[in-house]
């Protein structure tokens, strides 16, 4: 079997309520699609989204180090397995979005080659089930609690609170939330790297009284002592997030002891080969690991997915993405039952690709 095409198309898919962080508001979302044809026919399917701030890439970025660079190490190239088929980029520093998107269209198409699903190719499932939740818009309090109390009624049983805008406003936040829901339902919030270490301690004493489960990336990336100071002194675990891109960024979270869990992306990470490895340093460490998500669409989602049922410190995953966007690129869209991603039960990510949507949404 050998590769005969590697296509990379640029997609711009609206939201389906604007995207508010603390840093403004995103109506859309550019993604990059690929698509790598073998000789016998077969179509795998990869996907990145980059997000600045978050990645140094740009989904164009992507899109051109995929045609111009790796499309050309790989048409033409004997396909025997992934890891040996992604080997020549190693040697090539950053551009991890673009590897992963290419990796994943790989483990697609080695999958539906073998008739497997990608993560029995990863190792086998070490889960029954893909926990998923997904963010809550930020708005007034009150809304929030409406649109809180809905997704629980569709079946979610984990929220996510896009936190960040002073400690009134958190509080306000959260609280409401929390009273609409009751205790069962489990409620994390996301910092994302907004406040200096004082004011994070400030901000987690207030919010430790609403039963958090998690607190994820108060402090700047690169602030591993104010992640440690912040672990020690808060009664909500921390969640290290932004600063984790590779094994080597595990490992520095480890021996700081700036973290209670991890947040593994598999688009930041380079791929699923990478994911899996920072994921047995946290399984040595006894670091529990969330998938987390760039907000792909389907075809990302699903990789983050399949990463997730191999891997065993997993227990939880934020593949949010096709729940916040308008629309999708799967013929088939995701959905949840009881708090679970339903996993589609065909061969290598296991859902199909919507030609008609890709060509609909395509900008390049």
């Amino acid at each position: 079997m050998r590769i005969a095409a590697v296509d990379a198309f640029l997609v711009e898919i609206p939201f389906r309520v604007p995207f508010v962080v603390w840093r403004g508001t995103v109506p859309s979302k550019q993604h990059v699609v690929i698509s790598v044809t073998t000789d016998d026919g077969i179509v795998g399917w990869g996907e990145a989204a980059p997000f600045l701030y978050y990645a140094p890439e740009t989904a164009s970025d992507v899109r051109s180090f995929v045609s111009d660079v790796m499309a050309d190490e790989l048409v033409g190239r004997v396909f025997a397995d992934v890891r040996s088929t992604m080997q020549p980029f190693a040697i090539l520093d950053g551009h991890e979005f673009a590897k992963a998107a290419v990796e994943t269209a790989l483990w697609d198409a080695f999958g539906k080659r073998f008739g497997l699903p990608v993560y029995r190719l990863l190792g086998g499932a070490a889960h029954d089930r893909v926990p998923v939740l997904t963010v809550l818009h930020v708005a007034d309090p009150a809304e929030m609690a409406d649109e809180a109390e809905m997704l629980v009624a569709a079946g979610l049983r984990q929220l996510k609170l896009k936190i960040g805008f002073g400690a009134d406003a958190d509080e306000a936040m959260v609280a409401a939330v929390r009273e609409r829901v009751g205790p069962e339902i489990r409620i994390r919030a996301d910092a994302e790297e907004s406040y200096p270490t004082k004011t994070a301690l400030q901000v987690g004493r207030r919010l430790q009284r609403y039963d958090l489960e998690l607190l994820s990336q108060p402090v700047p990336r690169t602030d591993w002592e104010g992640m440690a100071l912040l672990r020690r002194s808060l009664d909500i675990p921390i969640l290290a997030d932004e600063g984790i891109h590779s094994s080597h960024d595990v490992l520095t979270c480890v021996r700081a002891s700036a973290a209670d869990m991890v947040n593994i992306k598999v688009l930041k990470s380079g791929g699923a080969t990478e994911a899996l490895a920072m994921g047995a340093i946290c399984a040595a460490a006894h670091r529990p690991v969330v998938i987390g998500s760039m907000i792909e669409a389907g075809i990302g989602s699903l990789m983050g997915a399949h990463v997730a049922m191999a891997l065993s410190p997993v227990f939880s995953t934020e593949l949010c993405g096709p729940f916040l966007l308008a629309d999708d690129l799967l013929e088939e869209p995701l959905q949840v039952r009881d708090g679970a991603l339903i996993m589609p039960g065909g061969p290598g990510l296991g859902a199909a690709v919507d030609t008609s949507k890709l060509e609909r949404y395509r900008i390049v």
